[in-house]
């Protein structure tokens, strides 16, 4: 096929034709702004048959969205396409934050991971570029709670050391709310709740009895350490006597 065949075979503006009844090409004659939409006055190429297609933006849907900030939650109502389709996790803008969609709701409020916004009656979403992480800090036996303002992306390691409010802390374990781990890791916007310990002192420590070892290993100071060793003189018992 040449050149010449191959342009002959490209039709512009191809539409359906009333006059022909197939699709032709067709030369724009006028293009006017109706509203939302378009309409063009066109000539079939193929019986000069003279008409009009409107093309017409489908009318947006107001979908009601509950975000979530931290503890705060409010309603907002966005305009969304009828087009659009909506999937759990999509990330999108709003007020200068970023959010997620964690939960969308079909016309008989049953969740659905995926729908159009046609489909649609109600998103739920939480802010993902800043997240409130809620902290239990422990001492000894004195405990106090917290919270930290964190990037959502942002990793934390159970078992590691970070800094807060000006103090180093050790994670003692991290919570998603139906599992806690001692040695893995999560990214801040999983995190339901973030254990913290006092990190291990500089200063070797050796306790000298299993009730200080113990002591010891809850308050952090014999780092981390799952299974700690027992005191070197209650290892297997005293030496026998000669």
């Amino acid at each position: 096929m040449n050149d010449e065949e191959v342009e002959e075979g490209i039709m512009e503006n191809a539409t359906k034709c009333p006059g022909c009844g197939g699709m032709t090409g067709h030369e724009v004659l006028r293009e006017r702004q109706r509203g939302t939409g378009v309409d063009f006055l066109l000539k079939c190429e193929e019986c000069d048959k003279v008409h009009t297609i409107e093309f017409r933006t489908p009318p947006p849907k107001i979908i009601p969205f509950m975000l979530t900030d931290g503890p705060e939650s409010f309603v907002v109502k966005l305009e969304l396409d009828l087009d659009e389709i909506i999937t759990e996790g999509d990330v999108f803008e709003h007020d200068e934050m970023q959010w997620m969609v964690t939960r969308i709701e079909d016309l008989e409020d049953k969740p659905r991971r995926k729908r159009g916004v046609d489909r649609i009656n109600r998103i739920i979403a939480i802010r993902s570029d800043l997240v409130r992480v809620k902290i239990t800090m422990t001492i000894g036996e004195d405990s106090e709670a917290s919270l930290m303002l964190v990037p959502g992306d942002k990793e934390f390691v159970a078992g590691g050391i970070i800094k807060h409010e000006g103090e180093k802390w050790r994670i003692r374990a991290l919570h998603s709310g139906t599992g806690r781990t001692l040695s893995g890791k999560m990214m801040a916007r999983e995190i339901k709740r973030m254990y913290l310990h006092e990190p291990p002192s500089e200063v070797e420590f050796e306790p000298r009895t299993e009730q200080e070892r113990r002591r010891a290993w809850q308050e952090g100071r014999l780092g981390h350490n799952p299974n700690p060793v027992k005191p070197p003189n209650e290892r297997g018992g005293e030496k026998k006597r000669r």
